[in-house]
């Protein structure tokens, strides 16, 4: 994004290969590293990076430089300027003409590594322009955030004007007043903020005031004493700015929030489930934004370590599956990164209609059979995950194989889907459907290597579809394979090969009876002592 490169270029930058050189910034000559220029695939969105001196001085002309959310064309950026603060631009990796308007942006402060460059690549794949600012503790670049502004041009509350949390939102403030200026969709989040900094918050939504302020907050970690946690949580709520917390699970933090609930400082709604929180009242009328979600987590790390471990995206598999990183964390990433995008979309968009782009998805793979169309409507490294026979494909180049020679062209004719129920969610679609077919032709991902039998087949499944922006990023497909076995007579439904004193429990065409007529078809016909329970007593009816 132009924006960006000027905002580089005006603090000192020059490409690889070009002789360094000397540049006015704040009035002083600054030498220039030659940096390194190399292609980036169109479709993901990658980073320009720099490093800008502090105080920020205005770059003329930038304003009217920067192109939303316009594609990456160009080359990885990059400067080395002592002092300065440290930060990299990730620019929206969705098509401009899907989004009406800039698209809607995200500042992130943390500290700079492969996650949580991952994170923002993600982030800025669901449809966000994503500023990375490094506040790694004890770094030049945090120390530099925290020095106060000399110019006295902002308006400010005169309570916040001495901290490093007011310091910090003018500098990230005047960072991006230099490259295309406030997003009227702007949304904070923050890695592990330290105590000292809490105030960027407030600072930030009171000099954005007249902009448009903040739209969201999100917080992975605290660094808050539990009381200290609910003032937050309280302010943050009452100044109506929607905010979600992901914390690890702490006694004494959890106590302190439910009390709070108990006493209606805070709705209980913003909490996860507790034992003595049992009020759960509906609501009427349109709905209304969410402006406090708690979110905990039962890991022995702080949020902000296990924050970028998204094990479900080629961006941040490496730091999800590194040194250190558990499957808990990776699942409390998981978790946390669907309710961060569920926030972020609810206060700001971009929503898109998901049910349309999963239906045209397989109507690519079902009805025109197209595998490059198929692809078109997905990430640029995604993954399909057929669950009972690992079948499917991680990245572009495995997954296209996949589609082009052992998908699209090998289905029987007859194929359908019959769907059941559809969870549609903030990013992701879950399907109940019937699968039916004639076994006509070996159906390498339902069946690989397995021979026509020529028999009638209902394979009941479940797919989970996770939609990152515009695009499918990832599918799971679950099904019973002994099911579909029995089904084509290749597997006997009660006896084991291996030990002949145990009866299995399979069925065959009775399954998708059961899920297509749940009433009508007997349940626990499996189960050998279901008939000693009858005419026991069972709770009372309520």
């Amino acid at each position: 994004m132009r924006g960006w490169a000027l905002l580089c270029a005006g603090f000192g930058m020059a490409s690889r290969g070009s002789a360094a050189s000397h540049v006015s910034v704040a009035g002083r000559k600054e030498v220039t590293a030659a940096m390194h220029h190399a292609p980036v695939p169109a479709k993901s969105p990658r980073l320009r990076t720099g490093i800008i001196p502090t105080p920020v001085q205005k770059v003329a002309g930038l304003d009217s430089a920067l192109t939303p959310h316009q594609p990456p064309t160009s080359s990885v950026s990059a400067c080395t300027m002592a002092g300065g603060i440290k930060f990299e631009h990730f620019p929206c990796g969705v098509d401009a003409a899907r989004i009406p308007g800039r698209a809607p942006s995200v500042v992130m402060l943390g500290s700079m590594h492969a996650g949580s460059r991952g994170l923002a690549t993600n982030l800025a794949e669901e449809g966000y322009e994503v500023v990375l600012v490094d506040t790694t503790s004890g770094s030049a670049s945090l120390s530099a955030l925290r020095k106060p502004p000399t110019r006295g041009e902002w308006v400010s509350d005169a309570n916040l004007r001495e901290t490093h949390g007011w310091a910090m939102a003018t500098n990230v403030l005047s960072l991006i007043d230099n490259a295309g200026g406030w997003n009227r969709y702007t949304a904070l989040l923050t890695l592990g903020l330290e105590q000292e900094d809490a105030d960027v918050v407030a600072a930030l939504q009171v000099e954005t005031s007249g902009k448009g302020g903040l739209s969201a907050y999100v917080a992975y970690g605290s660094q808050l004493q539990p009381g200290q946690a609910v003032e937050a949580a309280k302010r943050t709520m009452d100044a109506g700015l929607p905010f979600t917390a992901h914390v690890a699970e702490d006694a004494q933090l959890v106590d302190a929030l439910v009390q709070a609930a108990k006493s209606g400082e805070i709705p209980q709604s913003a909490l996860p489930f507790h034992p003595e929180l049992d009020g759960f009242a509906a609501e009427l009328g349109p709905v209304r934004p969410t402006t406090l979600a708690v979110f905990t987590y039962a890991v022995p790390n702080e949020a902000s370590v296990w924050a970028c471990a998204f094990p479900f995206s080629h961006h941040t598999k490496d730091y999800a599956f590194s040194t250190g990183m558990e499957d808990s964390h990776r699942s409390a990433a998981a978790m946390s990164y669907s309710r961060t995008v569920a926030t972020l979309k609810a206060a700001m968009g971009p929503r898109f209609p998901l049910e349309q782009l999963w239906d045209q998805h397989t109507y690519f793979e079902f009805a025109t059979r197209s595998a490059a169309r198929t692809m078109r409507t997905m990430v640029a490294q995604p993954y399909v995950n057929h669950i009972a026979c690992l079948t499917g494909g991680a990245g572009y180049t495995q997954l296209a194989r996949f589609y082009q020679h052992h998908f699209t062209n090998v289905s029987p004719p007859d194929t359908t889907l019959v769907p059941i129920s559809r969870t549609i969610g903030a990013d992701r679609i879950i399907d109940e459907m019937v699968f039916s077919c004639t076994h006509t032709t070996v159906i390498d991902y339902f069946l690989p290597g397995v021979p026509p039998t020529g028999k009638k087949l209902r394979i009941p499944m479940v797919g989970i579809v996770n939609m990152r922006g515009d695009k499918l990023a990832y599918e799971s497909l679950y099904w019973d394979q002994a099911n579909t076995l029995t089904q084509l007579g290749l597997l006997h439904p009660t006896k084991s090969s291996l030990d002949p004193t145990v009866t299995l429990p399979i069925a065959g065409d009775q399954v998708a009876q059961k899920i297509l007529h749940p009433y009508g078809t007997p349940s626990n016909e499996l189960m050998p002592n279901w008939p000693e329970s009858e005419n026991k007593p069972v709770p009372a009816d309520p």
